[in-house]
């Protein structure tokens, strides 16, 4: 993938340090997760989380949990990358998914009202 454009944006810096630590406990690079968050904006045309009201406690989480998360992740983007694994827009999906659904209905038996 070519990396031939430069993003620049602001923010707070409390922000910025807070999220570079975590960056690094995960041993990625800034630009690298940022590159993700984009990916994946690009590929669902959404946001790549669920923004609640109320954040799921450390404690909460089983372990391992993220170490796993991290991996699928990287798995997954690399697959993307690699054309391995392809990618649908949600009118692709909803296309594909109604010509499954039409398919499927018609191999199944009809039921006689005289019966």
């Amino acid at each position: 993938m070519a990396r031939d454009t430069t993003v620049q944006f602001r923010m707070d810096a409390a922000i910025k340090e807070g999220a570079f630590a975590v960056f690094r406990e995960m041993g990625m690079s800034p630009s690298e997760a940022v590159r993700i968050f984009f990916k994946q904006v690009q590929i669902t045309k959404t946001l790549p989380f669920i923004i609640t009201a109320n954040a799921v406690a450390d404690e909460e989480k089983e372990d391992g949990y993220d170490e796993w998360l991290r991996a699928r992740l990287t798995n997954v983007i690399q697959a993307l990358d690699s054309g391995e694994m392809k990618s649908y827009s949600s009118a692709e999906l909803k296309k594909n998914l109604t010509t499954r659904r039409a398919e499927w209905r018609a191999k199944q038996p009809t039921i006689s009202s005289n019966e």
